[in-house]
């Protein structure tokens, strides 16, 4: 997927003039020195909405030659939830480069059918290492296999295509199996009702 970009001059507070124009202001790390671009915002959301931070951009400034691009940062207004400014990560096809990509938790489990437990996402992306070209768009994990309350997936047991290794402590969980709040406060309550009934009639007896 193709931006297009031009070279920018305006820095500072004299970006919120560009914002209104419709351009977004955006910073190219990587091969080379870094430089301040600036791309149309509607062109960028577009393509940003296809290429998420996992996907390769070709990005042409000028009349230049498209380069291999990641975004790298994305900056939002906390106030107006507006683009305010992006980076982009000029890679080589070559070298193997550490990505975030995110998790999608799919299947069932039975315990989860049944009512017995919960699903707990605990990571919702997961550090991979491997050439651009490579790069996960997303990481699956199927938990139909998990038969059991506090079954998890680790990350020793995910599985990705050849050249792609994660980066991480192998026993750390993306997701487990938690038992349902409801059906334990539902088996703490006769209990506790059950230990109250014999307070009482102890007290009765010591009466």
């Amino acid at each position: 997927m193709e931006l297009k970009a031009d070279k920018r001059e305006t820095t500072g507070k004299a970006t919120r003039r560009l914002r209104r124009e419709g351009k977004l202001p955006a910073v190219v790390y990587g091969q080379r020195a870094a430089a301040s671009i600036e791309v149309d915002t509607h062109d960028f959301e577009r393509v940003y909405a296809r290429s998420g931070r996992t996907q390769l951009i070709d990005l042409v400034v000028g009349s230049g030659r498209p380069n291999k691009v990641l975004v790298k940062e994305v900056q939002i207004s906390p106030r107006y939830n507006t683009l305010l400014h992006v980076d982009f990560h000029q890679v080589s096809l070559r070298e193997r480069l550490q990505v975030d990509v995110p998790v999608s938790v799919v299947g069932e489990a039975e315990p989860v059918k049944v009512g017995e437990a919960d699903v707990l996402q605990v990571l919702h992306s997961v550090k991979v290492e491997c050439v651009p070209t490579l790069i996960p768009e997303v990481i699956e994990i199927d938990i139909s296999g998990l038969d059991h309350v506090d079954a998890a997936v680790r990350l020793a047991d995910v599985h990705l295509p050849d050249g792609v290794t994660i980066v991480g402590d192998a026993e750390d969980v993306v997701v487990k199996l938690a038992a349902r709040r409801v059906a334990a406060e539902e088996e703490e309550a006769p209990a506790a009702e059950e230990g109250e009934a014999e307070t009482g009639e102890e007290a009765a007896e010591e009466s």
